[in-house]
């Protein structure tokens, strides 16, 4: 999911969990779950792009078991309206990414199921395409062409 989606989502929630807790700062922390997260792709594009080796995909961010331990956290532990949001925003995160990409398996976004699998970058979907960048020039505001060009200058000779 790109940028954008993703802030939205996570506006809703964090608006949300403003509404039913009174706490207006839910929506940064809300924004702030629900985006930052992504900022695991860049070791993935250091990896495959300035390394040059596609093997491997990490997303060390994106796990099913963080959104259920902010759950049991919030549900046995801290009951507190930042937690809730930011357990919100973290929702709309994986969720978003889970269902907005058509060729993701049920255990695409486990950490455990990739760690597992040695982190080995999946086969299926936009990872091994080698255009896996387009959904971060996609979503800056500015340079895209550049930043088109020195990923393309990146990939593996067909």
């Amino acid at each position: 999911m790109k940028l954008l989606p993703h802030t939205a989502l996570s506006t809703a929630a964090g608006g949300l969990v403003w509404a039913i807790t009174g706490e207006p700062a839910s929506v940064p922390i809300a924004i702030a779950a629900g985006v930052l997260p992504d900022v695991d792709h860049l070791v993935d594009y250091y990896v495959k792009y300035v390394r040059r080796d596609g093997r491997f995909q990490f997303l060390l961010l994106h796990g099913w078991e963080y959104l259920l331990a902010g759950l049991i956290a919030y549900v046995f532990f801290l009951q507190e309206p930042w937690l809730l949001a930011a357990v919100a925003g973290y929702a709309t995160q994986i969720a978003g990414d889970q269902f907005s990409h058509d060729r993701a398996r049920w255990n695409t976004y486990l950490v455990t199921a990739r760690a597992i699998n040695g982190f080995r970058a999946p086969r299926h979907g936009g990872w091994g395409s080698g255009r896996a960048y387009q959904s971060l020039v996609e979503s800056v505001p500015f340079g895209r062409e550049a930043l088109t060009r020195w990923f393309e200058r990146r990939l593996p000779e067909e």
